[in-house]
């Protein structure tokens, strides 16, 4: 069945559940039947009944059907109702439901109040108000708007062991909520209240099904292409996940896509889910990502969703001194100065200093060098709230002063300088005159022999990083230099020495053609040399081909439906005139079992078979640069 009818099926099976809440004419005999099912509801139930002249201070909060008074000093919700059969009957099922719970965590019923005819802020033709606990902060949405840079990991863990405590005690008294979305869950002096069991604010039929496009994010999948699927307590695991990434992030999900309508069902149904946030603890975005599974089965029970954040909770907290770490940084520095470890560059050393290259992370200057009488490139960080960038800048120069012998094939640190006026520190490295392996193939013809050429050196480039058990986690064709026709790989800046673990540098980047399928279909999946080798074999295509991979390919959903086809198994097609030997080398280099490809020592001893001409590889001519040519490196 087409997605758009299905998608149509779920949202009027949502629809229907609230229906009732749209203004219709009710005829004289509805409202008997209407008055003779509450009253008999709270005369068995002994549900209490509050005068509505004791309320005072009755104003509107901007929730629809919802108003705020105060009785004997306190606070309360006033939730009017539509006075037709249909609204009733739910609200006495939902409210059957609430009279036999009790959870902190969970919104409180108080009682009901009547109204006779018209009242201020109370719709026309409204005659029974349920009496709800009050809220000062409403919405999860509007709280974390407000107060989300003032939330710390153990506030959001806090926030989300709360919401976890109130389904899980739903689950338990076997109810399933079937409406979780940021709406549905309010905040009270910091504590969230879980709200509205069927009981929606909506007023027209026009916020109606906006209401209903608003929740497509929180949706279980799994309901978009099964027209009679039934939610149950998975599919309130799985908006629980997306509510824990939006406690995590302080965002709307899929708020960068524009509108809610079927294109994002279809996404999501396709497996897009929203980023993972930098700086997110890994045991924490990994529970969440456990919860949005599109298969149910896969997902966490509600005990373990509360488990897993209660053990978080009860971590020690811990505080960060952001001076105290760049204070710590800054002597670090300073310390390999004085040991003479890196060389000090004055920054008055780099003559003409021209951007190349800029982005969010910084920027790429060429300079001329006046010791040295040559031009070199230096590296500026920008602090960004996701990093620091002197954090960043030490692990990238820590990565190079590992690197003991120098290669031939890895761009070369030369040292490191501080900018006089903003106090920065720079990376100043090698410079390549012939711009990233990208644009190199793309302005000309090679012969096979120099694609060869280009291919070794490569994969010496990446053995010798694997010998020295470095990982690079980022190998593309931007990071890839050539000078005077060698290639060069360049940019540490997300690699890590192996058992070195740093969570600032081990987050899910790159481009996703190079991406191995097994860190596509999980970020979590272990990073590993034959993760390198998977991102070579499509350099080698690449190379073969003289096109950046999935160039001409087009594919509905972008970088989503990409991913999902490569996880498929989809890989470029063999170019024409193609060396046999060369094509099984780099399909043996991309094969989908990481086990199942070559070590770089295997792919050298493949490389240097294919008649390369070893000599031309290794003879570097060590001349200066010319001045006239720049270099593109990313940052």
């Amino acid at each position: 069945m087409p997605l758009i009818k299905t998608l149509k099926s779920v949202l009027k099976r949502k629809k229907n559940k609230f229906k009732g809440t749209i203004g219709t004419s009710n005829t004289e005999i509805e409202r008997i039947g209407c008055d003779n099912l509450l009253e008999n509801f709270i005369s068995k139930n002994e549900i209490k009944c509050y005068e509505y002249s004791d309320f005072k201070g009755i104003r509107s909060i901007g929730r629809g059907n919802v108003v705020r008074a105060k009785l004997e000093g306190e606070f309360l919700a006033l939730k009017s109702l539509n006075n037709d059969y249909v609204t009733i009957s739910k609200v006495i099922g939902e409210l059957e439901l609430l009279c036999k719970i009790d959870h902190e965590n969970i919104l409180k019923f108080y009682g009901f109040s009547r109204v006779e005819g018209d009242v201020p802020q109370i719709s026309q033709g409204n005659k029974y108000i349920l009496v709800l606990e009050y809220s000062d902060s409403g919405p999860l949405s509007n709280y974390l708007k407000k107060h989300f840079d003032e939330l710390n990991w153990n506030d959001k863990y806090r926030l989300a062991f709360q919401l976890a405590s109130a389904v899980l005690y739903l689950h338990d008294n076997n109810i399933i909520h079937q409406n979780l979305y940021v709406d549905n869950i309010l905040v009270h002096q910091k504590v969230i209240k879980l709200a509205s069991f069927g009981l929606p604010t909506v007023t027209s039929k026009e916020s109606s099904n906006s209401f209903l496009f608003d929740i497509i994010p929180y949706i279980d999948p799994k309901s978009f292409n099964t027209v009679d699927y039934e939610l149950d307590n998975r599919s309130d695991v799985y908006s629980v996940g997306v509510l824990l990434w939006q406690i995590s992030s302080g965002c709307q999900p899929f708020l960068r896509t524009g509108r809610y309508n079927v294109n994002l069902a279809s996404a999501i149904l396709s497996g897009q889910r929203e980023n993972i946030i930098d700086g997110t603890p890994l045991e924490y975005s990994k529970l969440y990502t456990e919860c949005w599974k599109f298969e149910p089965i896969e997902r966490p029970s509600m005990q373990k969703v509360g488990s897993t954040l209660e053990t978080l909770l009860n971590q020690p907290e811990i505080l960060v001194n952001n001076e105290e770490i760049k204070d710590n940084a800054t002597e670090w520095v300073k310390n390999i100065l004085k040991n003479n470890e890196v060389m000090f560059i004055p920054f008055d050393d780099l003559k003409n200093s021209k951007l190349l290259s800029g982005g969010a992370f910084g920027s790429i200057m060429k300079a001329f060098w006046s010791k040295s009488n040559n031009f070199v490139v230096y590296k500026r960080l920008i602090n960004t709230a996701k990093y620091n960038a002197l954090d960043v800048f030490i692990h990238e120069l820590k990565i190079h002063l590992h690197l003991t012998h120098f290669s031939d094939r890895i761009i070369k640190c030369l040292g490191i300088s501080q900018d006089d006026l903003t106090k920065e520190y720079l990376l100043v490295m090698q410079y390549a005159n012939e711009g990233d392996l990208q644009n190199y193939l793309t302005n000309r013809n090679l012969s096979w022999d120099v694609k060869k050429k280009l291919a070794y050196q490569i994969a010496d480039g990446l053995n010798y990083l694997h010998n020295e058990n470095v990982l690079h986690k980022d190998l593309h064709s931007k990071n890839v230099v050539i000078h005077e026709g060698n290639a060069k790989i360049i940019d540490f800046g997300i690699s890590k020495i192996q058992d070195q673990i740093s969570g600032a540098h081990t987050r899910y980047r790159g481009i996703i053609a190079y991406i191995e399928p097994k860190r596509l279909l999980s970020p979590d999946f272990p990073y590993t040399k034959s993760s390198d080798v998977y991102s070579f074999g499509v350099l080698m295509w690449e190379i073969s081909s003289g096109c950046p991979p999935f160039k001409d390919r087009c594919c509905t959903g972008g970088d989503m439906a990409l991913a999902v086809n490569i996880i498929g198994g989809l890989r470029e097609e063999v170019v024409t005139g193609t060396p046999k030997e060369y094509e099984d080398l780099y399909i043996k280099c991309w094969d989908q079992e990481p086990e199942q490809r070559p070590i770089t020592k295997d792919i050298l001893d493949e490389l240097t078979k294919m008649n390369v001409k070893i000599n031309e590889v290794i003879n570097h001519d060590k001349s200066n640069v010319d001045s006239e040519d720049d270099l593109f490196i990313p940052t």
